[in-house]
């Protein structure tokens, strides 16, 4: 009832107070990851390893403002450490501070134990294709997952230029897995530049036209409203009430500085979900419960 009541004000001070108070905060705890994919280069950026104190300033600045949504991040956030303190111990006082959700960001290539409401692991496609994006790490990472007993466990899925004819044979496959409850597609977004990875326009449309269809049948996380204002591309960009904790700095929406200029290729598509839950479309309202 707390989330449906925290939800039911925040839209109505977005819509008839014009108030946008933070709604979602990450938290970079540093850029080491025990993976080097073929689409990231995040740990060639500065280390920006967070203390726990500094962790702990943060999340209770953003409460203070009003956040209620957490999220943690890397690099690969499970093998964070300070001392005596590993994530596991933000979470815990994530969770004691009172958000109402804690979201995990991993590649799965660690215990998948947490506390936090949610965990989010990345797969880019069955065991060949993901391999070869991020390195021999599949079959763990499936095991990882089937070994789990987190309640809340969701597949990341960035579509690419080798992955997307894959996608339904990937929905297919975790539909056999009980312990993943679905999964969330995204697009590949040209952070590092134009690669061999990027997907045009036209194609992004066939691969949501196909989701759309795919999602009748599926566990896809996607909102039948987010995939169509995918299509459509008017969701609205550079979100000011997401936020981007790192090194010291926030970030609106992304961690980018780059004067908006890669929105316009912005294959995020959990922030066209919020776009549209802001706007009131049922079907992602419904969704966002699932997990949040």
């Amino acid at each position: 009832m707390k989330y449906l009541t925290y939800g039911i004000k925040y839209l109505a001070n977005y819509w008839f107070f014009g108030k946008t108070s933070p709604l979602i905060c990450g938290l970079v705890l540093h850029n080491k990851c025990n993976l080097r994919c073929r689409h990231c280069t995040i740990v060639d950026r500065p280390a920006a390893s967070m203390s726990y104190d500094e962790a702990v300033n943060v999340m209770d600045s953003f409460y203070s403002d009003g956040g209620r949504c957490l999220y943690f991040e890397g690099g690969e956030p499970f093998i964070w450490k300070d001392n005596s303190y590993n994530m596991e111990d933000v979470v815990c006082y994530a969770k004691k501070r009172g958000y109402y959700a804690v979201i995990i960001y991993t590649n799965g290539m660690l215990t998948l134990e947490s506390k936090a409401d949610t965990i989010f692991v990345s797969v880019d496609g069955l065991l060949k294709t993901h391999d070869s994006l991020r390195g021999k790490s599949f079959e763990k990472i499936m095991s990882n997952i089937q070994q789990s007993h987190h309640p809340s466990i969701y597949i990341n899925y960035t579509i690419n230029s080798i992955n997307k004819s894959e996608v339904a044979d990937f929905c297919e496959y975790v539909d056999k897995i009980p312990q993943i409850n679905g999964t969330f597609f995204y697009f590949h977004t040209p952070y590092y530049g134009y690669d061999e990875l990027h997907l045009d326009a036209s194609v992004k449309n066939d691969v949501l036209q196909e989701l759309l269809k795919l999602k009748k049948q599926f566990k896809i996380l996607n909102s039948i409203a987010g995939l169509k204002s995918a299509i459509r591309n008017d969701w609205k960009k550079n979100l000011d009430i997401c936020q981007v904790y790192e090194g010291g700095k926030y970030f609106s929406c992304c961690r980018e500085s780059n004067n908006g200029a890669v929105c316009v290729d912005c294959g995020y598509l959990s922030y066209a979900e919020i776009d549209q839950t802001l706007k009131l479309k049922p079907g992602a309202i419904i969704n966002a419960l699932k997990y949040f």
